[in-house]
């Protein structure tokens, strides 16, 4: 693990996600053990007035195969790429960085290259298929790595 690599428990990681994600207290769902909604519905705040949740009143909601269900994962995300670039050809490199910006947005890209925001897999995908476009066969090489709830 690097010297930038933040450790949160996940009782930290749930109750700092708990005002901001979509909730969900349908107790009677069969899913809702594994179900990331259901999970931080235990640590909203219970002071606030007003919470943003699922809708307990929609038939559909808690019957087993509920379109608001979200899995409870956790993934392996890169940070940075600062390195990434060493060892590609100068032509190749331009072409990478261009696509990749055009991908990603300029913003997302240079926080993502320099490790200010982590790396999602879907974005890890974009990022090899930019670069196996271009030609690149080498390795893609990220600056860390941290195991992080797939919100």
């Amino acid at each position: 693990m690097d010297s930038k690599s933040t450790f949160t428990t996940e009782e930290q990681e749930f109750r700092k996600m708990a005002d901001n994600y979509l909730k969900c207290f349908i107790d009677r769902c069969p899913q809702h053990e594994q179900c990331l909604r259901w999970q931080v519905g235990r640590y909203a705040n219970r002071e606030r007035p007003t919470l943003t949740m699922v809708n307990p009143l929609n038939p559909k909601m808690g019957a087993g195969q509920c379109e608001m269900y979200r899995e409870r994962r956790v993934v392996m995300m890169k940070r940075g790429f600062t390195q990434m670039f060493h060892e590609m050809p100068g032509y190749m490199e331009r072409n990478v960085r261009f696509q990749l910006i055009h991908r990603l947005g300029r913003k997302k890209y240079y926080e993502m290259r320099k490790g200010e925001r982590l790396i999602d897999p879907e974005a890890q995908q974009v990022i090899a298929g930019v670069c196996r476009s271009n030609g690149w066969n080498g390795p893609i090489v990220y600056d860390g790595e941290v195991e992080k709830m797939w919100w």
